[in-house]
C-alpha cells in the first residue's frame, strides 16, 4: 500500500496549514489546517493505525427542548441528494467493514463518525456522510422530520422515532434529576436544554424551525473535519476540497453560546410522576462550577481529586458522607468536555428531610478533609490510573473515532481540535504538585461557593389538560464492496500451555502494555453459589484485607495497575457436547515493569478480601442496597438487555447462568437478601464459595506480554498464593432449564422493550439470515413504520431472537414479528445485495480490535476451543450463504418462532392492551 504522505512543512492545494505536531498519544503527526473557502476546521492525523476513521462534528448549541439537532442527526441520514434512498445509512450499516458506524448529538455539538480498515470503504462512508450532512433531502421532505421527529397517529398521539427514544431516556428518576440540575445550572445558555428533546417539548417543533435551524448549523464553518489513520492524506483533502468544501463559501460567524454566570446558592425541588409515588426514593443532586474547558490542568485535577475522594465506598468523601446515613449511595458526575463543567453529587435512596442535610455534609466532609490533608499516595494512584486510561484508551472505541469526538470538541470551545489531545505536559504538571498543597487548596475553592441543589421528589400524576425526492431503491455507492474486499481474518498469536504450580499457565508473545487474567472454573458450582459468587464480585474492593485497608489496597492497585477489576465470563464452547463455559475472572492491565506487584495484588485482593465482622457486614448491607438501585435503574434504561435474559434462559444455560448473575433472579436475590438482614449467615456463604472457587476449582492464567514478561510470571506463580495442589479440572457449568413462559414486566416510562426468543443451534450462516431480517425487514416494520428506536434479530449459539428498543408498541410489535419469515421468503435477492449483507456480517465478526480486546477474544476462543480451522469454516460458511438457502431458512422461520418465548419490559398501558400474550405479569415499577 502506499506509505502516508507526509503533511510536515507542506502546503496542500485549497488549505492553509496551522500547525504540525508530533502526537504522543496517536504515535504519529498531527496537522491543524484551515480550508480558505470554506472555513472548515481540518484535522489530520497521520500514523500507523489501519482501522482508519473520519468524523464531522458541527457546533450545535440548542435554545429549547424540542430536541431539534437530535432530529436532525437522524434525519441527514435518511436520504441526500446523491443517494436519493429512503435509508442509506441502514444500506451502509447491511453492507460495510466498517468497525465503527454512527452519529451522535451531545449537549453542544452533532458528530458523524466511522472507522473502517478498508479504504474503499472509507471513499465510500466519506461521500455519504459529507452528502449527509451538507445535501439531505430531509430540507425538502416533510415526511423524514415526521417519522424521525415527532406526528400525530390517527388515535392522536405522537409517535417518532426522536420522541419516542427520549421518552425512554428520560423515563427514569436519574435522567429527570439530571436534566433539571442542567436547567437549575445554565438557565441563561444552550447546556440548560435536553439536547436529546423532552417529550413534553419536541410536539413543539414545527418543519420551518427545523430547517432554518439545520441551515444556520449545518456549515463548513461551523464544523471540524478530522482524518485519522494510515492512508493517503493528499488524496482525502483533494476530495474534500474539490467535492465539497470548495463550493461552500464561508457564511458569517458561527453560532455560540454565553458564559454562563454562576448560580449560586439556588435550590429547587422537581416533581417526579409515578403512579407509586411510596416506592420511589427522593434523590438530590449538588453543582459546582469548576471553571472554563480550557484551563486544561485544572480540570484533568478535578478529575483526579474525585477520584481520590469519591471513587469507592471507602474513598475518604464518599466514606465520610455515606456515614452520614444521608442515603443508600452518593454518585458523582463530572464532564470536562463541557464549555463551562460541572461537578454534580448525586445521593440517592434518601428522603426530603435527609436531603436537606446534604449540602451541609458535603460542606464539613470538605473541611475536615481539607484540615488533615489529602493522602500523597491517593492521589498519586489517581494520577497513574487517570494517565494511564488515557494513553491506553481502552474500551471498544476506534482510537480514531475518539480522536475525531474530542477534537469537535477542542476546536469548539478554544478554536484548536488539538486542545484536549495534549495530554503530556498535564501530568508531568500535576505530578509536580503532589506533595504540596495545591490539591487541597483546589478542592477547597471549588466547593466554596453555595451549590446549586436540586432535589426530585416522587408525586402522583396529575390529571392532563387538555413526489418523493427520496426513492425506494438502492444506494449507488462509487466503490460497492465484494467479497473480495473482505480483510484477512483476524490473527491470533500461539499459545503456550504449560502445567505450573498446580495451576494453568497459557502465554501469548504481544507487544506494549501486558495483558494478565486469572480464570477459575465455575463448573463446579451449583445455582445458588452462583449467584453468591457473582455478590462476591461487587464486595471485593469495598473490605479490607489482612495487610491493608480497602481504600490503601484501592490506591495500591490504582499506583500500580492500569486498569484491574474481578468479573465472571461465561460462554458456550464449540466443543462437541457444546458445554457452557463458566469462569470467575480477575483482569489486569499494566506496564510489564509493574508484573510483580500485579500477582502480589491481585493475590491479596482475592485470597486476603476479609469477610467477616462489622465493617464487611456494613459494607454488604450497603452493597445491597446499591445494587438494587442499580437495577431499578437499568430496567428503564435497558430493558431489552432484561428481556433477552429473560426469554433466552428456557433454552440455554449460558443464558440461565446470566439471568441468575445479572438478570431479574439476581434481582430478586438482592431484594430477598435484603429483607432477611442476615449479614454474618451470609458473609459466611461467601466465605465458603471463595474457598470453593479459589482453591479446589481449576485456574487457568493468561498472560499476553512479551517473552521476558511470560518467563517472569512463571518465576513468580509458584510463590504466589495462586500456587495450589488438588484443584478439580475444569468442566462444564451446568443446571436445570426452567421451563419456557411468557413474562412481562412493568417498569416506569413510556416505551416497551420486547423480545421473542425460540430455540436454534446456531451455526455462523445463520449469522447472514439475522442480518437480513435485521436490515431488509425489521428497520423498516419496527424503526420506521412503528416509531421504535432499534429493532434488530441476533443469532446465539443455542437460540436466536427478535428485539425492540424503547418501542412506543408491545403487541402490534409481536404481529410485526410474525410476519417478517413471509416477507424475507418471498423477496428477491441479487448478487448484489446478497454480496453486501454477507460482507457486512463477515466484517462485524472479524471487525479490529483493541489490544486489551484482542487478549480477551484470544482466551475466549482458547477456553471454547475456537481453533483456526473452525473460525475459518465459520467464515466460508457466511461467504458461502446463497439466495436459495436464504429463501428457504426464511421459509422454515415461522414454525421456529412459534415455539418461542417473548418477554416485554414495558408500560402498564402496553402490557394491558397485549393481554393473552403473557402468561404471567410482575410490577417492578412499584419495588
Amino acid at each position: 500500500m502506499k506509505e502516508p504522505n507526509s503533511l510536515s512543512g507542506r502546503q496542500w492545494p485549497g488549505y492553509t496549514t496551522i500547525k504540525t505536531e508530533q502526537s504522543e498519544l496517536f504515535h504519529g503527526t498531527a496537522t491543524t489546517l484551515t480550508h480558505d473557502v470554506s472555513g472548515a476546521a481540518v484535522l489530520v492525523i497521520e500514523n500507523q493505525d489501519e482501522n482508519k476513521a473520519f468524523g464531522i462534528g458541527f457546533g450545535t448549541f440548542p435554545s429549547d427542548d424540542t430536541g431539534v439537532f437530535h432530529i436532525l442527526e437522524h434525519s441527514v441520514l435518511a436520504g441526500s441528494e446523491k443517494y436519493p434512498v429512503t435509508s442509506p445509512f441502514l444500506q451502509l450499516v447491511k453492507s460495510s467493514m466498517a468497525s465503527f458506524l454512527n452519529a451522535m448529538t451531545f449537549g453542544d455539538k452533532t458528530v458523524y463518525p466511522f472507522a473502517t480498515p478498508n479504504e474503499a470503504d472509507f471513499r465510500n462512508l466519506m461521500d455519504v456522510y459529507l452528502n449527509a450532512v451538507f445535501c439531505p433531502l430531509a430540507m425538502k421532505e416533510r415526511s423524514v422530520f415526521e417519522q424521525e421527529g415527532w406526528h400525530r397517529e390517527e388515535d392522536g398521539s405522537f409517535s417518532g422515532v426522536v420522541y419516542n427514544e427520549m421518552q425512554g431516556a428520560l423515563a427514569s428518576p436519574e435522567a429527570r434529576l439530571d436534566a433539571a440540575m442542567d436547567a437549575a445550572l445554565f438557565p441563561d445558555n444552550g447546556y440548560g436544554f435536553v439536547s436529546g428533546g423532552d417529550p413534553a417539548a419536541i410536539p413543539g417543533l414545527t418543519y420551518e424551525q427545523y430547517v432554518k435551524i439545520y441551515r444556520r448549523h449545518y456549515r463548513p464553518d461551523n464544523c471540524c473535519i478530522t482524518l485519522y489513520g494510515r492512508m493517503d492524506m493528499a488524496d482525502k483533502l483533494a476530495f474534500l476540497d474539490q467535492h465539497y468544501l470548495s463550493k461552500m463559501p464561508r457564511s458569517g460567524p458561527r453560532p455560540r453560546t454565553p458564559l454562563q454566570v454562576p448560580q449560586t446558592g439556588v435550590r429547587r425541588l422537581v416533581p417526579y410522576y409515578t403512579d407509586t409515588p411510596g416506592t420511589v426514593p427522593v434523590e438530590c443532586a449538588l453543582g459546582w462550577y469548576t471553571g472554563r474547558f480550557e484551563e486544561q490542568e485544572k480540570q484533568t485535577a478535578v478529575s483526579i481529586l474525585l477520584d481520590a475522594l469519591l471513587s469507592t465506598n471507602q474513598s475518604p468523601l464518599k466514606k465520610y458522607l455515606l456515614e452520614q446515613g444521608l442515603g443508600t449511595d452518593i454518585q458523582v458526575v463530572f464532564d470536562s468536555s463541557v464549555q463551562q463543567p460541572v461537578i454534580e453529587l448525586l445521593l440517592k435512596g434518601t428522603d426530603q428531610e435527609r436531603a436537606a442535610r446534604f449540602a451541609p455534609a458535603v460542606r464539613a466532609g470538605v473541611e475536615k478533609i481539607c484540615a488533615e490533608g489529602i493522602p500523597q499516595e491517593l492521589l498519586t494512584a489517581s494520577i497513574n490510573s487517570l494517565e494511564f486510561q488515557v494513553t491506553e484508551r481502552p474500551g471498544n472505541l476506534p482510537d480514531g473515532v475518539m480522536a475525531a469526538i474530542e477534537a469537535v470538541t477542542g476546536w469548539l470551545h478554544t478554536g484548536d481540535p488539538m486542545a484536549d489531545l495534549r495530554v503530556e505536559e498535564i501530568f508531568a504538571f500535576l505530578r509536580e504538585k503532589v506533595g504540596t498543597d495545591w490539591y487541597t487548596g483546589l478542592l477547597a475553592q471549588l466547593l466554596e461557593a453555595d451549590p446549586v441543589e436540586v432535589t426530585l421528589v416522587p408525586q402522583k400524576p396529575q390529571p392532563e389538560d387538555g413526489p418523493s425526492a427520496r426513492q425506494e431503491g438502492k444506494l449507488q455507492l462509487d466503490h460497492p464492496l465484494t467479497v473480495a474486499d473482505l480483510a484477512e481474518p483476524l490473527h491470533f498469536p500461539d499459545a503456550e500451555e504449560e502445567q505450573l504450580a498446580g495451576l494453568t499457565l497459557v502465554t501469548r508473545p504481544t507487544a506494549g502494555s501486558l495483558y494478565l487474567n486469572f480464570y477459575y472454573d465455575m463448573g463446579a458450582l451449583d445455582p445458588e453459589e452462583v449467584s453468591d459468587a457473582a455478590l462476591l464480585l461487587s464486595l471485593l474492593g469495598e473490605l479490607d484485607s489482612g495487610s491493608h485497608t480497602a481504600i490503601q489496597l484501592t490506591t495500591l492497585r490504582n499506583t500500580w495497575l492500569g486498569e484491574s477489576f474481578v468479573t465472571i465470563d461465561h460462554w458456550v464452547g464449540r466443543q462437541a457436547e457444546k458445554p457452557c463455559i463458566a469462569k470467575f475472572e480477575a483482569r489486569a492491565s499494566l506496564l510489564e515493569r509493574n508484573l510483580d506487584k500485579a500477582v502480589e495484588l491481585l493475590g491479596e485482593l482475592l485470597y486476603d478480601t476479609r469477610l467477616e465482622g462489622a465493617q464487611a457486614e456494613t459494607a454488604l448491607a450497603r452493597t445491597l442496597e446499591q445494587l438494587k438501585l442499580d437495577f431499578e435503574h437499568d430496567f428503564i434504561q435497558s430493558g431489552h438487555d432484561y428481556a433477552i435474559l429473560r426469554a433466552g434462559r428456557s433454552f440455554s444455560v449460558d443464558i440461565a447462568l446470566a439471568e441468575r448473575t445479572g438478570g431479574v433472579d439476581m434481582y430478586r436475590f438482592v431484594c430477598r437478601l435484603l429483607e432477611q438482614r442476615d449479614w454474618p449467615a451470609l458473609l459466611a456463604r461467601l466465605e465458603a464459595v471463595r474457598n470453593k472457587l479459589l482453591r479446589r476449582c481449576s485456574l487457568t492464567v493468561c498472560c499476553h506480554g512479551s517473552a521476558a514478561a511470560c518467563q517472569r510470571l512463571r518465576e513468580l506463580l509458584p510463590g504466589s498464593v495462586f500456587a495450589g495442589q488438588g484443584r478439580a479440572p475444569a468442566r462444564p457449568y451446568s443446571e436445570p432449564l426452567p421451563p419456557a413462559r411468557n413474562e412481562a414486566f412493568l417498569i416506569q416510562g413510556g416505551v416497551n422493550y420486547d423480545v421473542l426468543a425460540w430455540p436454534m443451534n446456531g451455526d455462523a450462516a445463520r449469522k447472514v439470515l439475522s442480518r437480513v431480517m435485521s436490515y431488509e425487514y425489521l428497520w423498516q416494520a419496527i424503526r420506521e413504520q412503528g416509531g421504535a428506536y432499534g429493532a434488530g434479530m441476533l443469532s446465539r449459539a443455542e437460540f436466536e431472537l427478535i428485539y425492540t428498543y424503547r418501542d412506543p408498541h408491545a403487541a402490534g410489535s409481536y404481529r410485526k414479528f410474525a410476519q417478517g419469515p413471509a416477507v424475507l421468503a418471498a423477496k428477491e435477492y441479487t448478487p448484489e445485495s446478497l454480496s453486501e449483507c454477507i460482507v457486512g456480517t463477515v466484517a462485524q465478526v472479524d471487525s479490529p480490535r483493541k489490544p486489551r480486546q484482542q487478549a480477551l477474544e484470544a482466551d475466549r476462543r482458547y477456553f471454547c476451543g475456537v481453533t483456526g480451522p473452525i473460525a475459518a469454516a465459520d467464515r466460508a460458511a457466511m461467504c458461502g450463504v446463497t439466495a436459495e438457502w436464504l429463501r428457504q431458512q426464511a421459509g422454515s422461520l415461522a414454525g421456529q418462532m412459534a415455539r418461542g418465548v417473548r418477554c416485554t419490559f414495558g408500560s402498564r398501558e402496553a402490557i394491558q392492551r397485549a393481554g393473552d400474550l403473557f402468561d404471567a405479569v410482575e410490577d417492578l415499577s412499584a419495588t
